[in-house]
């Protein structure tokens, strides 16, 4: 009975794997909604820590101008070892005011000044005046005037996001955080694919 279970468990937990990796697309996620869950930090070292999963990973929120004390949101987005940040796609807005900003720092926090570029590895203003509602913006992030700079996908580790809109007009908005595999791990991806019908083969035998 126990080389039975042994036989048969060991190929099951290969089988099983490279289905998770080969079958079906990854699946996307709201990882925080201001209208269900309440408004994100406005604390640029103290923001709100997500850690991101392999796939879509959406933030909406509403930022309601300088005035009324909500001019910014901040988010603490961990990207884990073996897998990239690939895109940030701003899937929705809503302004009166067509255009906001938004900016990002490694780290856990963002001790800089938010005024000065050079506190930035990227940075980008979003919205229905810049065009690019529905558009992936870590592009132009990464190659902000004064900034750091980088070129994405961004590598394993943990960025602070800022939202922002100084202007007088609620602005309500959708990221999508789409988290990849890092070239390594889409090879092991590559390889269970490629092992898994050997793998039902040695089951049905």
């Amino acid at each position: 009975m126990n080389r039975f279970i042994s036989r048969w468990h060991k190929p099951a937990v290969v089988t099983g794997f490279a289905v998770v990796l080969c079958v079906g697309s990854v699946q996307g996620s709201v990882i925080w909604d201001e209208g269900v869950s309440g408004d994100l930090s406005g604390n640029q070292l103290v923001p709100n820590a997500f850690t991101l999963a392999l796939g879509t990973n959406s933030i909406i929120g509403t930022l309601r101008t300088s005035a009324a004390g909500d001019s910014q949101d901040w988010v603490a987005l961990t990207v884990p070892v073996g897998l990239q940040l690939g895109a940030v796609v701003l899937a929705s807005y809503s302004s009166v005011d067509g255009t906001s900003f938004t900016g990002v720092g490694a780290g856990t926090n963002f001790p800089g000044s938010v005024g000065n570029p050079a506190s930035y590895l990227g940075y980008t203003h979003f919205g229905t005046g810049p065009g690019n509602v529905g558009q992936d913006v870590l592009p132009s992030m990464g190659t902000a005037t004064g900034a750091t700079g980088f070129t994405p996908p961004l590598a394993s580790g943990t960025y602070t996001f800022l939202i922002q809109q100084t202007g007088t007009s609620p602005t309500a908005y959708q990221f999508d955080y789409v988290v990849i595999p890092e070239p390594a791990t889409l090879a092991l991806v590559a390889l269970g694919c490629a092992l898994l019908p050997f793998v039902r083969r040695k089951l049905l035998s």
